[in-house]
């Protein structure tokens, strides 16, 4: 009786020292086919270039940041030994990534709500970029042809398909948005959805405001939501086009 007591004391020790409290974060990665010793930095992007924010070492394979964080926001980890950045959300709880080494596009982020919906995200926009590029690919030559001949329907036809991954992207995009009021991504996307020119203002309000009340009182969500409020008081004040008459 007495062992099994201590065997859970034990356990429930470890659940405690595990555990990221509030405004706390953990990132822990494993590196395979890393040397030990190798830089691991942590770092974000501001309007002056890249940040510097922390650096560790791998350890047989491994390496851990830790720290406080406030509210969410996409950060990068760089290893000094490959190529390229995997990018995250640094938010609050204990975040895994599985970095590859030879691809670092392929690493995996997840254990946190945002990193997991960002990796569910990108394995959908990969597929769609995979299948425009073989698009691409396969009609090189029949798009130079076209351009030699001076065949625009031809030229117009294959635009038009091309276009279509564009939507895709567009689509897998406002999916989120609309299904993932808690993620991050979807925040960081209305503002992004703002900055187009033909924006459904109106559509990207409601968007805004479905959204989880600790994602709209970030800083970024009140800078959004001033944004989208300036911009519905300039469309309403922008004067309406008479029609012209007809001929």
């Amino acid at each position: 009786m007495k062992q099994i007591f201590l065997s859970l004391l034990a356990v429930a020790t470890l659940v405690s020292c595990n555990k990221v409290g509030k405004n706390e974060f953990t990132i822990e990665g494993s590196a395979d086919g890393v040397k030990d010793g190798v830089a691991v930095y942590l770092q974000k992007q501001d309007s002056t270039g890249w940040v510097q924010l922390d650096t560790v070492k791998v350890e047989n394979g491994k390496f851990k940041f830790e720290g406080d964080v406030t509210e969410p926001s996409l950060h990068f980890i760089q290893i000094d030994s490959t190529m390229g950045k995997v990018i995250f959300v640094l938010e609050n709880g204990a975040i895994n990534l599985k970095v590859n080494k030879d691809s670092i596009n392929k690493s995996v982020v997840s254990g946190t709500h945002s990193n997991d919906k960002l990796t569910t995200y990108s394995k959908e926009y990969e597929k769609i970029q995979k299948k425009m590029m073989a698009f691409r690919e396969s009609n090189m030559q029949k798009w130079d042809a076209a351009q030699a001949a001076q065949d625009t329907v031809t030229r117009n036809a294959l635009i038009k398909e091309n276009q279509s991954f564009q939507e895709q992207f567009l689509k897998l995009t406002i999916d989120h948005v609309e299904n993932n009021p808690k993620s991050y991504l979807a925040l960081m996307f209305i503002g992004q959805l703002m900055n187009q020119p033909d924006r459904d203002v109106a559509k990207l309000t409601k968007y805004f405001e479905n959204l989880d009340p600790e994602l709209k009182n970030t800083k970024e969500g009140k800078k959004i939501k001033k944004g989208l409020t300036e911009m519905a008081e300039a469309e309403k004040k922008s004067p309406v086009a008479m029609p012209l008459p007809q001929q």
